[in-house]
């Protein structure tokens, strides 16, 4: 009888052992401590305030979240820096901040260097560039300016009227060794955004991976929507999903990657579900909304464009030096253009494994155009009607 009750009792005392943790796991994670921004620092757009901001933001501690004034406006003359912050999430609730001069070259309204693990959202900048103008002499007045984060999300966030670009992501120390990309930009999402009237691109992937465009709206802007341009060869921009999004007026193209970089730093792009709303170009020129151009002797791998509706005045999709391409289900109006000449869906050159499928090139002349050096190519059931 002794041992028996002796078995009970170890049987309990291992049952609640094992139950415990279970039970602890069930409570919820603690609420992130919230600081919301002094009353002394001014609201209302009457002074530049960007020291003051970075002067208690200097006070948060990791981790925590921010809150601004409930629609305020704080006013800018030189740029809002973070460096090397962790976990916190910055809410403007609708709050702008506003640049009140015109400022350095460089400036950017917020810039994020290094860190991760970050999230902006409910917030607004603003440049003093009201009519979406390009200036070369300061190209590089940022909105929100991405610098080497690790882990960055930007939700329901509008950028306008900067002289550069609404968004850019970039690294946050100089590597020019291919394959070294610790500092480049990683795991960023830009989600619900508003980016009008940018003076360059709306969103520049100069230097980062894993990016996520989605659900947001992008133009007027002077150069392209959405720009995939690395300055070198070894900085990178791939894996990235431009999902959903509306586009307006454009330059140089609604997607456009030019310039350097090849396999393995540049690719892996995937397009789908996006709707374009105004014609690529000024009046008279004949850029098309898609341009994916591989610099000479390098190729580019895994281009996916799929249920997309694009504006075209000559061709649609123009390849070059690019491997694996699928393009499907899109809806293209092509319009006869003085001085364009005959139109085409897709547009390759030197480019190879191509399945061109259910697309609908309302306007062209061809489904598509190859050179000699093209191979692999496959197209069915497309429409040029």
């Amino acid at each position: 009888m002794i041992r028996r009750v002796g078995f009970l009792i170890g049987v309990l005392l291992l049952a609640l052992v094992v139950c415990q943790p279970a039970s602890a796991a069930r409570r919820p994670a603690p609420a992130p401590t919230v600081y919301t921004v002094p009353k002394k620092i001014q609201s209302d757009c009457s002074v530049p305030v960007e020291n003051k901001i970075m002067a208690w933001l200097a006070t948060v501690p990791d981790g925590s979240t921010v809150q601004f004034g409930a629609g305020r406006c704080y006013g800018q003359d030189g740029t809002i820096t973070l460096s090397g912050r962790s976990g916190l999430v910055i809410d403007g609730q609708d709050s702008e901040f506003r640049a009140l001069t015109p400022g350095g070259s460089h400036r950017a309204n917020w810039r994020l260097v290094n860190g991760g693990n970050l999230t902006l959202r409910n917030m607004a900048v603003r440049g003093t560039n009201p009519q979406g103008s390009y200036d070369p002499a300061i190209e590089w007045q940022h909105g929100f300016s991405i610098e080497g984060v690790q882990g960055i999300k930007l939700l329901n966030v509008k950028a306008r009227e900067t002289w550069g670009d609404g968004v850019m992501l970039w690294r946050g120390a100089y590597t020019p060794t291919c394959g070294d990309d610790a500092s480049s930009a990683r795991n960023v999402e830009i989600t619900g955004a508003l980016i009008e009237r940018s003076g360059r691109q709306g969103v520049a992937i100069v230097d980062a991976e894993y990016v996520t465009l989605q659900n947001s709206t992008v133009g007027p802007v002077a150069w392209s929507n959405v720009d995939i341009e690395t300055d070198d060869d070894c900085e990178i921009a791939r894996h990235i999903n431009i999902v959903g999004n509306q586009f307006g007026a454009n330059r140089y193209g609604v997607i456009a990657s030019v310039g350097f970089g090849g396999d393995p730093q540049v690719g892996d792009i995937t397009v789908t579900d996006n709707t374009q709303t105004a014609a690529t170009g000024l009046p008279g020129e004949c850029w098309a909304p898609v341009r994916i151009l591989s610099p000479t002797a390098l190729y580019r791998s895994g281009y996916v464009f799929l249920r997309n509706r694009f504006l075209a005045r000559r061709n649609a999709l123009e390849f070059r030096r690019v491997r694996n391409i699928e393009v499907g289900s899109n809806n293209v109006t092509l319009t006869p253009t003085t001085g364009c000449g005959q139109r085409a869906g897709v547009l390759l050159v030197d480019s190879h494994t191509v399945n061109i499928a259910s697309n609908l090139f309302s306007g062209a002349n061809y489904v598509f155009r190859a050179d000699a050096l093209s191979t692999g190519v496959t197209a069915s059931d497309n429409t040029t009607n």
